[in-house]
């Protein structure tokens, strides 16, 4: 048997009108979204400072003949022997979820070199501040994945060293 006319258009008109009220919940949550990243993410950005700080001050006495590690905050640079990872966090408009956070691991600026052939290649990650599934924290996410901040303060450590051992002058 199969529908009247006037039944098939009923059925249109409300799967329309489902349509239409899914697509306005799904812009109402990506608005809730931006808006928890906007007011987050400086504040998460703060807290990896905070946390890079106090893993240094427990990780130092620890490293045997490493060596320390020697937080930069003014020029937001972790230093182990001659060798820097940068931190630099962008937001250009803090009432917007846009963001970038640049992690890069490479020689300390002032690292003498007899040219710059011989100095090693910088390694950078670019990430963004971004809403948890929960929507209540803050995750990095982009090329090494999705990162909490303490995740993400562990890999940055464990990674100048890595690059220290690699590139350490002979």
């Amino acid at each position: 048997m199969s529908d009247s006319l006037a039944e098939r258009l009923k059925k249109l008109a409300d799967d329309k009108m489902k349509q239409r009220a899914a697509e306005e919940d799904i812009q109402a949550v990506q608005v809730r979204v931006n808006a928890f990243i906007a007011e987050n993410a400086r504040t998460e950005f703060t807290k990896l400072q905070e946390q890079l700080k106090k893993r240094i001050d427990e990780v130092n006495p620890q490293i045997g003949d490493l060596p320390k590690y020697e937080y930069h905050p003014g020029s937001q640079m972790i230093q182990q022997g001659n060798c820097v990872s940068g931190i630099h966090f962008d937001q250009p408009y803090v009432n917007g979820p846009n963001n970038r956070l640049l992690v890069s691991f490479g020689t300390h600026p002032n690292a003498m070199y007899f040219s710059e052939a011989d100095r090693p290649e910088a390694i950078r990650y670019l990430l963004q501040a971004a809403a948890n599934d929960n929507l209540d924290g803050i995750v990095w996410v982009g090329d090494l994945g999705e990162l909490t901040t303490e995740q993400l303060c562990e890999f940055i450590l464990e990674n100048l060293t890595e690059y220290y051992l690699e590139n350490r002058p002979q």
